[in-house]
């Protein structure tokens, strides 16, 4: 796949304002204070930015000490935890995956499957589900349909991001003018929750069920400024009840209260989670975490879910793997006087689970220390 390296510039200030909810609380998250960077972000250690047309040098496979010859996967394996097993960095999980032809679905990996590890004639580690026996089947009377008891497993944990797939919804100013709205309910009250009637301007709907979103603060690019579009807030369902101008609906499944000015969207069909598998961004790619999703918790950490400033355009896809980097600071040097420029360290890992045009959704993997709004995100 050709991928469009990230061209962003990174400013020599930060300007943030946030407020995104996506998933089962109504409430906006942390939002980072606006002030100056003390500088650029730090370098990567043993990469450089190649220069155009010049080949990319592929990072060699780094393998953990002893790694097991052999491992039976088990319920609740994820993709990123059977890579840990093999390998230090596991976003390399593609460059020793070897599909064996004789296996079903052999780029799927199942409970009860059998990895093995070894060496092909060349000396390099490569890593094969051994040849399966038939998945156990399920026979549903009267026989219309056949289901297998197990599902692959996913890349990460499904918990930690089921709730953000189909509610991770970022719109441009002129998307949410367009979508339709809630003018009123049919008892004059300021707000609405479930078994609530309320009326809705603005479309044709087809559908018999929608899901309802406020519009939040816009994300704010740091350094350009730029306006990435406003993420929605979660609010509940509503459920047709007669199509006209206005439409008619009931709220259901709300978590907080619906107001006159609130959105309708159709309901995004989830899509796969093991449709992807971790990889490396490019050498080039730089960026931030913008907002974090969790509103419960008030540090980013391990299985977080943030925001990041790069998306579609920089050819971001689900499966990209990014490093997180704190930004540098500058202190007073004690002894001779004058400022000490301190590099930013690397902090952690984060996954992109979900792209837009100019941002994505991530989830952190690793955090090897505090992270924060506006760390840098870059090639791992």
């Amino acid at each position: 796949m050709s991928i469009t390296h990230s061209s962003r510039s990174i400013g020599a200030a930060l300007s943030l304002a946030t407020a995104v909810l996506l998933g089962a609380c109504a409430q906006t998250p942390s939002q980072p204070e606006s002030h100056p960077t003390d500088s650029d972000p730090p370098p990567l250690s043993g990469s450089a930015t190649p220069s155009p047309g010049a080949p990319v040098v592929p990072v060699p496979v780094a393998l953990q000490p002893n790694p097991p010859q052999s491992y039976t996967v088990v319920p609740g394996d994820t993709l990123w935890s059977i890579a840990q097993r093999f390998l230090k960095n596991p976003w390399q999980w593609r460059e020793i995956w070897r599909q064996n032809p004789q296996v079903r679905n052999p780029n799927r990996i199942y409970p009860g499957d059998v990895l093995k590890f070894s060496y092909d004639a060349s000396g390099k580690p490569q890593l094969e589900v051994a040849e399966r026996e038939e998945t156990p089947l399920i026979k549903l009377s009267p026989q219309v349909r056949v289901e297998t008891i197990n599902q692959p497993i996913p890349p990460v944990p499904r918990d930690a991001v089921e709730s953000f797939l189909t509610r991770a919804l970022v719109l441009n100013e002129g998307q949410w003018k367009k979508s339709p709205y809630i003018v009123a309910d049919d008892d004059n009250q300021i707000i609405y929750a479930d078994r609530d009637r309320v009326y809705v301007l603005g479309g044709n709907f087809d559908q018999p069920r929608y899901q309802v979103f406020r519009p939040g603060e816009a994300l704010i690019e740091p350094g350009s400024g730029r306006n990435l579009g406003t993420a929605g807030i979660y609010m509940g369902e509503a459920l047709l009840d007669k199509d006209g101008d206005p439409a008619t609906f009931t709220l259901v499944n709300t978590i907080a209260p619906v107001r006159a000015g609130d959105r309708l969207f159709e309901i995004e069909a989830e899509r796969e989670l093991y449709s992807f598998e971790p990889h490396p961004v490019p050498p080039d790619t730089d960026g931030f975490i913008i907002a974090q999703l969790n509103p419960d918790v008030t540090q980013i950490t391990q299985y977080s879910s943030v925001i990041i400033n790069l998306g579609a355009q920089e050819g971001l896809e689900p499966g990209h793997v990014l490093a997180i980097y704190g930004r540098s600071r500058t202190i007073d040097n004690p002894i001779s006087g004058g400022s000490v420029k301190l590099p930013g360290e690397r902090s952690g890992l984060l996954m992109v689970y979900k792209v837009h045009d100019l941002v994505s959704y991530a989830l952190v993997m690793q955090a090897e220390r505090a992270i924060r709004l506006q760390d840098q995100v870059t090639t791992p």
